[in-house]
């Protein structure tokens, strides 16, 4: 019956943490969103910023794992992540102080309780008020799941070690891989840090053994990290990298200091006269504050050299997007525009590549294939809203319009063949219009004015009259045999060819640049 508790209790306390962080993050995850530069701008407040985020949620994972997202949404760089990253570290011993100062053999369950109940009343009384009544759900679940953890404790743990005095080397390292395997295992060192204090104070382990447990604890938050950002773009990689990189090193750095550590935290506790509980908080704290003020100095130049191991193509023309935008129809429609942006002056470069050199390179083609189609699923979850509906359905339109153009600019290029027959020295006119608009893409920035689309659309007009004028004049020659009918059709091919990328270079700057305005919809769509 006593593991049947203790499974219940993990149960109970998972099923708190969750509801918990559910519930945070629909109420402050967008006004968070909205200030993240501001507390990201200096080192400390990043920290700062992160921890509390881990006391809020009860779990450092959880702060990561909202740090992936805001870093592939664009709202903070990578170097600022990192900070957050850290930081976390610290809030996740709030846990440990709380159960400490309570104590042991005080019933949190008979604290805690009541609050499930007057949460769901005020769940219950209005909308108004129903996600406080889940917070406080929340909150009472973690704290029963706690006490029912402590009851079955007292009679599940039997195991003991060695004292500190006799600890080998190898026992300290089992040790730290249990404390890992825990953390592995129930997903949550939040968890693992509750049965081991239970443990201390059932007297099962020592507390230099309760230490060492929670060294391996710290460790093992990176592969649940590494679990839960699987599949993620290379921004997530690296931040997991950053992770694990940090917490083996501190591990590391705790255990070669531990003698040290140890007995600091050990005289300033005999101080205040504090009981083995607050003792292992306060080493927990100590420990995690040791790594924090190692690695914030230098954070930077640890993500540069971050950036430099795990490079990315497609994430720096994605970057912006973050499907947690889609609640924001007027931010998310942005994001997807600068997206679309990097997207065309990437397919441009491409495209001058091809006919100044002759160079097809179908992988960075591909490139550009995957990106938009990222957009494109990005933009199928954005949640228009009634209010400044009109204004967000003309940008959705003239995005999807872009898309369009976009992908057809693409299946032109992949249609040139031969590529050499671009160098065709009689339409040299028709490729610098081409060359001309390309230019104009390089320039192209989130502020380029919609007036300005009118360059692309008269180079793009001239295009359209050349092709017409030299069509004739081949067709005229062929028919005098003065040109045979193969290099004909070679080079109305290429002349349409570069007619086509011209109109679709103008047509998809066009809808970047100048969005669809609900009166124009139908005019539009004459135009295309």
């Amino acid at each position: 019956m006593e593991i049947a508790t203790l499974i219940g209790g993990i149960g109970i306390f998972l099923l708190g943490m969750t509801l918990l962080t559910d519930t945070l993050k629909k109420w402050a995850g967008m006004r968070l969103r909205h200030r993240l530069n501001q507390f990201t701008d200096g080192s400390l407040s990043g920290a700062t910023l992160g921890a509390t985020l881990t006391a809020l949620f009860q779990s450092s994972t959880v702060t990561t794992l909202m740090t992936i997202g805001f870093v592939s949404a664009g709202l903070i760089t990578f170097a600022q992540s990192l900070p957050l990253v850290i930081g976390a570290n610290v809030g996740s011993a709030t846990t440990g102080w709380i159960i400490a100062v309570l104590g042991y053999n005080l019933d949190v369950r008979q604290l805690f309780l009541p609050l499930i109940g007057i949460g769901m009343a005020f769940r219950l009384s209005s909308s108004r008020f129903r996600r406080f009544g889940l917070l406080l759900v929340s909150i009472g679940l973690i704290f029963v799941g706690i006490g029912t953890l402590q009851e079955a404790m007292r009679d599940v743990v039997t195991f003991s070690f060695e004292s500190i005095d006799t600890m080998t080397f190898f026992q300290q390292a089992l040790l730290i891989s249990i404390g890992l395997g825990m953390t592995a295992v129930l997903q949550s060192s939040t968890i693992g840090l509750v049965l081991t204090m239970t443990a201390l104070a059932t007297e099962a382990i020592s507390l230099p053994q309760a230490a060492f447990l929670i060294l391996g604890q710290s460790a093992g938050t990176s592969l649940v990290v590494a679990l839960g950002s699987l599949g993620g773009w290379k921004s997530a990689r690296r931040i997991v990298l950053a992770h694990a990189i940090y917490h083996v090193s501190i591990v590391i750095v705790g255990w070669v200091t531990f003698p040290v550590l140890f007995s600091v935290v050990n005289r300033v506790a005999d101080l205040f006269d504090w009981n083995e509980l607050l003792r292992l908080a306060l080493f927990h704290t100590t420990f995690h504050v040791l790594g924090v003020l190692l690695f914030l100095p230098f954070h930077k130049k640890f993500a540069k050299r971050l950036l430099q191991w795990i490079p990315s193509r497609s994430e720096k023309l994605i970057h912006f997007l973050d499907p947690n935008m889609s609640r924001l129809p007027t931010v998310a429609l942005e994001a997807a525009r600068r997206s679309l942006l990097e997207i065309e002056r990437y397919l441009g470069r491409e495209t001058e590549l091809l006919i100044r050199a002759g160079r097809l390179r179908e992988d960075e083609l591909a490139l550009v294939d995957k990106t938009l189609g990222d957009v494109r699923v990005f933009l199928s979850t954005i949640r228009l809203e009634d209010d400044g509906k009109q204004n967000d359905y003309g940008r959705h339109l003239s995005l999807l319009h872009t898309i369009d153009h976009l992908e057809r600019w693409l299946y032109v290029l992949r249609e040139v063949e031969p590529v050499h027959s671009l160098r065709d020295t009689d339409f040299i006119a028709a490729r610098e219009l081409v060359l001309h608009e390309l230019s104009l893409v390089r320039q192209l920035t989130h502020h380029t004015p919609p007036e300005d689309s009118k360059m692309w659309k008269q180079t793009s007009k001239q295009l359209a009259e050349y092709r017409k004028a030299h069509r004739s004049e081949l067709l005229e020659e062929t028919a005098a045999k003065q040109l045979a009918m193969d290099q004909t059709i070679q080079k109305v091919q290429v002349l349409l060819w570069l007619d086509r990328i011209g109109y679709h270079i103008w047509r998809a700057t066009r809808h970047l640049i100048k969005p669809t305005v609900s009166s124009e919809r139908f005019e539009v769509n004459r135009e295309d």
